[in-house]
């Protein structure tokens, strides 16, 4: 687990490469949208057969992907702790996810807590310096 409390900074310190990887995912839906707005431009022809139905599938599923990680999630690797609302977790196909709850109403997904007693451990030290969970 690599999440550390910065005291000077008051900031809670998250290297678990997610910012990378959102970063990635946003610019593929951005291009799979462009490239399925393209596809269906010359909707002019009459023509609107199966093709044209599954770039419209695959262009709403990037507007909800690109919606999900642009307005409800977050990839900070500096939380600020008076954004921190809490720390909860949930169960996704038999598997716990834990992840920040931030006062914006975005959620921090934590990578790197994968156990009982991670999260046990983070629990402690978010409590340590007076964050609520």
């Amino acid at each position: 687990m690599d999440i550390k409390f910065n005291e000077a900074g008051k900031t809670l310190e998250i290297k678990d490469g997610l910012r990378k990887n959102v970063f990635l995912i946003k610019f593929l839906m951005i291009l799979n949208l462009i490239n399925s707005v393209l596809n269906l431009s010359d909707l002019n022809s009459g023509n609107f057969g199966f093709i044209k139905i599954i770039w419209a599938i695959l262009g709403a599923i990037s507007i909800v992907i690109l919606y999900k990680f642009i307005v409800k999630k977050s990839s900070l690797e500096k939380v600020p702790i008076d954004q921190i609302k809490g720390l909860k977790e949930r169960i996704f196909m038999g598997r716990k996810k834990y992840f920040l709850e931030l006062t914006n109403g975005k959620n921090r997904d934590l990578l790197e807590v994968k156990s009982e007693s991670d999260f046990k451990q983070l629990k402690k030290m978010l409590q340590k310096n007076d964050i609520q969970v």
